[in-house]
């Protein structure tokens, strides 16, 4: 009968709904168990580096480069998250990383970390959920042109090691945070941040900050952020202007007559629309002319050029491992190009094994000064000794492996140690004026070799163009064959 049957079929359909959906349900729990992506079954998925205890969420929203990624041990990273290496699926980045994700890190559902150049995030990083971060934005240089369509730019970003990034935070290209610092939800952050603050707001900036002798405080009155307090002592300066350190030799001092590589890499940066301040002590030549010593000639071709260095005729790492922490104290900046070590083996004569210990000692002495220094040391170049001399040459040889052994060992997200090949397309023969220093050709493979790390490694600018100019010569008269 109708009465009696629609009450039967209706308790029969419930039945049907409860067991589908208790099939659902259990099909759903053992896919997210067996889907985790985790270093003892990474799903035929290859990464630079998954360590131990690694847990990736299933599902996942977007996943790949895992060539370039390498995620510490114990990181924990939550469902719907989406973890990329460059642009598209495939690509070749290079020999470096692009992602790094340190040890003991949770990362929220529905984050996003969007990597192509440069995205370095410390250990013990605490993302909560729908957190976006990535090193990339899109150009506006024509206006006429839809934005979507016009190339990007890339900034490197690195969180230090026990940061907290609120729920629904976006972190722009360019961030760098320091250790332990917390950003509220919400928030919008660029720009550079010390350790221990709390940052929040559109655009973040410094709420409290701490120090052991006051404790939490509010920032002063007169201004936010970092970058506002810099921008008061100095007008021209950008938000997302960066400070370079280069340290060096004659080299890289240079003397009357000389370009120098230092405007080389100076000016391909700034054509490629990166905003920088070169720092240091000295902002001169070396008059060679006057065949004295220090006469330096304070005058340079093209007045636009930022001259600051520490670079110095004769200098060692001998010496300079001694004096370089007051120097990045002084200075502040946030990354060191180093390009020292010919006068090391030429008028020291320190042999490789001593020459790596003096180096680890500039490297901690600097970082005494700054943690979370990033610096790029140059290899030493070929000179014209090296080429006659086998025994001279094989020093060099031997030296220049144990800088990147050293820059191999002492590298970590939060204080890279980066190698610059600066020997690797350097010619005595074709590139100096007298078979030690750089002729113009010798100052853009030089500019390039340091271009290319802080392209390849930080995501600043981009690796310089091959091939290379054609650029007239100078002759300055030499003061030494080597000095």
């Amino acid at each position: 009968m109708p009465g009696v049957a629609d009450p039967l079929r209706q308790r029969a359909a419930l039945r049907l709904r409860r067991v589908r959906a208790a099939l659902v349900r259990g099909a759903w729990a053992w896919a997210e168990q067996h889907g985790r992506i985790t270093s003892e079954d990474p799903g035929g998925r290859h990464f630079g580096r998954l360590g131990r205890g690694v847990c990736i969420g299933f599902p996942v929203a977007s996943l790949y480069g895992e060539p370039w990624m390498e995620i510490g041990d114990g990181t924990l990273v939550g469902s719907h998250v989406t973890l990329t290496a460059g642009l598209l699926p495939g690509m070749d980045l290079g020999p470096s990383p692009v992602l790094r994700i340190g040890d003991g890190c949770l990362i929220g559902r529905g984050s996003h970390i969007v990597a192509h150049d440069s995205v370095t995030i410390g250990d013990d990083v605490f993302i909560a959920p729908y957190a976006y971060i990535t090193d990339q934005n899109h150009g506006y240089t024509d206006p006429g042109l839809p934005i979507g369509c016009q190339p990007p730019r890339n900034r490197p970003v690195l969180i230090g090691d026990g940061c907290w990034i609120g729920a629904g935070a976006l972190v722009l290209p360019g961030t760098r945070l320091g250790r332990n610092v917390a950003v509220a939800g919400g928030s919008v952050v660029r720009g550079e941040f010390p350790d221990h603050c709390l940052v929040g707001g559109v655009p973040a900036r410094i709420l409290r900050s701490y120090d052991a002798a006051h404790g939490w405080t509010p920032p002063p009155a007169a201004s936010t952020t970092p970058e506002d307090l810099m921008s008061l002592a100095h007008p021209e300066r950008t938000p997302d202007m960066i400070d370079i350190m280069i340290v060096g030799d004659s080299i890289s001092h240079g003397s009357s007559g000389d370009w120098t590589w230092r405007y080389r890499f100076w000016k391909h940066l700034r054509e490629h629309g990166v905003s920088l301040d070169l720092v240091g002590p000295k902002a001169t030549l070396d008059n060679i002319r006057t065949a004295e010593v220090g006469d330096d000639d304070s005058t340079y071709a093209d007045p636009e050029f930022d001259p600051d260095h520490d670079a110095q005729w004769g200098r060692p790492y001998v010496t300079e491992k001694d004096e370089i922490e007051a120097k990045v104290r002084e200075h502040r900046p946030g990354y060191l190009l180093v390009l020292l070590g010919i006068n090391d083996l030429f008028w020291y004569g320190v042999e490789p094994p001593r020459f790596e210990e003096n180096l680890r000692e500039f490297i901690a002495n600097a970082r005494r000064a700054e943690p979370n220094l990033r610096i790029v040391v140059g290899t030493v170049l070929e000179c014209q000794k090296a080429v006659d001399e086998a025994d001279f040459g094989a020093r060099v040889g031997a030296t220049n492996d144990r800088i990147r052994a050293v820059a191999e060992d002492l590298d970590s997200p939060s204080a890279p140690v980066v190698v610059a090949e600066t020997a690797a397309e350097f010619v005595a023969a074709d590139h100096t004026w007298d078979g030690t220093h750089p002729n113009p050709h010798g100052e853009l493979r030089i500019a390039a070799a340091f271009a290319d790390s802080l392209a390849s490694r930080f995501g600043i600018g981009a690796r310089y163009p091959r091939p290379y100019p054609d650029v007239p010569p100078v002759a300055p008269e030499a003061k030494a064959s080597i000095d």
